[in-house]
């Protein structure tokens, strides 16, 4: 296999430029073509995590001490927020396009008709018929010369063109953040102008800073600026001072694509494709922002304002619970350094491992000696925490909580993606058809050490973390690596806490139809 592989690797080489090499060195890129060949070794379930067996519910008598927890820290101004969001909005738009390509000709009664049997035609069946509650619709109405509601009865197929494509509102080619969500009596929000909003409400300090950091696709950077610059005009809170800032996934993170003969595929032009590696490499973004307390959430992930509410009760309330556990670790960081500590505080320590930080205590612990029983909680404890929200699971497709076994042999919680999972092995397949909660991307997390140094998030992934997937890219079938989310083998070992919240913070838009529902709507 090594000399098949090397000869590929000369031809890679030999195609593109020097610049592109350094970005791609050999072995890295060796290492990515045997993993695509030999395949990804699944994860290896225990059981779901549950409210007491891996997750928390927090009481309801603690809240008023973690929020005030918060709030001290919030106004020292130790919090900001990242927000992945370089993605472009197409797969939202994927079945409307479906129809566009199947049917030539159609009207609305006969989408009617067939949207009974079929999913595509019924997504843009919905979308024609509630045209008018869409936060886009003004918009639209200004690139349609015609009559909309005229429009959608003769020629719907036009309408559908409009939102999409450059003629229009090229909605299909844009980034997901900038498109119109929300629509209010006086203004309609695109998600970007949405994650502003709500930041205001729990992030600011006590000069009303508000720090937000937006991953971005460099070739959407305008967007961002004139969305910025519409939110700013807008003037929702005069008082507030926004320290706005972007970056961009860093290509020597992305990953070569093979044909499924394994072969690397070169386009037309006999270039080879590199294809971003997924959320997980937006792990060099996060680690280079050398921040404090960071919150994270998906840009899609936003509500109305009418369900701000509880969505900021629980940022605050999982923040002071992040903190609450920050304090108690370093606590026993700076007593594990001193030379001499009483054994109750050891007991102490492995108690507090077990029941807030999902740590088991290893076979034997009990008859250590000292000196290897503090090295071996220094080591679990001296590292980046996450505290991520988990909702109950009603039937989202995505990732979810679970225990599971490392190649070590030890027992860790993470979050998992069905990607991962061997499910040709029907106890797995049981394990995660099992799993209560989900999760919604809602984390928070301290990524400085007890010294106040920032730890190097790049030593505690999982580097053997990677996902398969498959694409046709101009009627050829490739396949290429992507990692984890940022959320699964990127933080698989840091220390990890779920904490249940409600159902009501997670409101996602992965196709526009999402718009439609209770989350996205101010007014029912």
């Amino acid at each position: 296999m090594d000399e098949f592989i090397n000869k590929q690797l000369e031809l890679l080489y030999s195609s593109i430029p020097e610049a592109e090499a350094r970005l791609h060195p050999p072995a890295k890129v060796k290492s990515q073509i045997i993993t695509l060949i030999n395949g990804v070794k699944p994860i290896n379930l225990l059981k779901p995590c549950r409210i007491s067996d891996g997750i928390i519910k927090i009481d309801e008598s603690k809240e008023k001490f973690l929020i005030e927890l918060f709030e001290r820290a919030c106004s020292a101004g130790r919090f900001m927020k990242f927000v992945p969001a370089s993605g472009a909005a197409t797969r939202m738009f994927s079945k409307l396009q479906t129809t566009l390509n199947n049917y030539s000709n159609f009207d609305i009664e006969i989408l009617k008709v067939i949207s009974a049997e079929d999913k595509n035609v019924e997504a843009t069946y919905r979308v024609l018929s509630n045209i008018k509650r869409f936060a886009f619709y003004d918009d639209l109405k200004s690139v349609i010369d015609d009559d909309i509601e005229n429009l959608i009865s003769s020629n719907p197929r036009k309408v559908i063109e409009k939102v999409l494509f450059t003629d229009g509102l090229n909605y299909s080619n844009k980034p997901k953040a900038v498109l119109k969500f929300h629509k209010y009596k006086n203004d309609n929000r695109s998600a970007f102008t949405e994650h502003l909003i709500e930041s205001y409400y729990y992030q600011k300090d006590v000069q009303s800073r508000i720090k937000v950091h937006f991953t971005i696709s460099e070739e959407h950077k305008n967007y961002f600026d004139e969305e910025y610059k519409k939110f700013l005009n807008s003037k929702y809170f005069d008082e507030a001072e926004y320290n706005l800032e972007y970056s961009y996934q860093n290509k020597s993170t992305d990953s070569i694509a093979l044909t499924l003969d394994n072969e690397i595929y070169f386009d037309d032009k006999n270039r080879p494709l590199f294809r971003p590696a997924g959320h997980g490499a937006l792990l060099e973004n996060l680690n280079n922002l050398k921040g404090d307390l960071i919150f994270i959430k998906n840009i899609d992930n936003v509500c109305v304002d009418r369900l701000k509410p509880v969505t900021v009760k629980y940022k605050k309330l999982l923040a002071g619970f992040l903190l609450l556990i920050q304090k108690q670790i370093f606590e026993y960081l700076i007593l594990l350094e001193q030379e001499k500590i009483p054994d109750n505080k050891i007991d102490e320590m492995i108690k507090f491992l077990e029941a807030f930080l999902n740590i088991p205590k290893p076979d034997g612990f009990n008859h250590w000696e000292v000196k290897k029983k503090k090295n071996f909680l220094f080591t679990k404890l001296n590292r980046p925490v996450r505290v991520c929200g988990v909702v109950k699971n009603e039937g989202q497709p995505g990732g979810a909580p679970f225990w599971v076994k490392n190649e070590d042999g030890e027992t860790t919680v993470q979050i998992v993606e069905s990607a991962q999972i061997d499910f040709n092995n029907e106890e797995q397949k049981l394990v995660f058809n099992n799993s209560t909660h989900f999760n919604p991307v809602d984390l928070v997390c301290a990524v400085k050490d007890f010294k106040g140094d920032n730890f190097n998030l790049m030593n505690f992934a999982d580097s053997k973390a990677s996902i398969i997937v498959r694409k046709t890219i101009n009627g050829t079938e490739i396949k290429s690596l992507e990692l984890p989310g940022l959320w699964n083998g990127a933080m698989a070992n840091w220390i990890s806490v779920f904490v249940e919240v409600p159902i009501e913070t997670f409101n996602p838009v992965k196709e526009i139809v999402d718009l439609l529902n209770p989350g996205h709507i101010e007014q029912l």
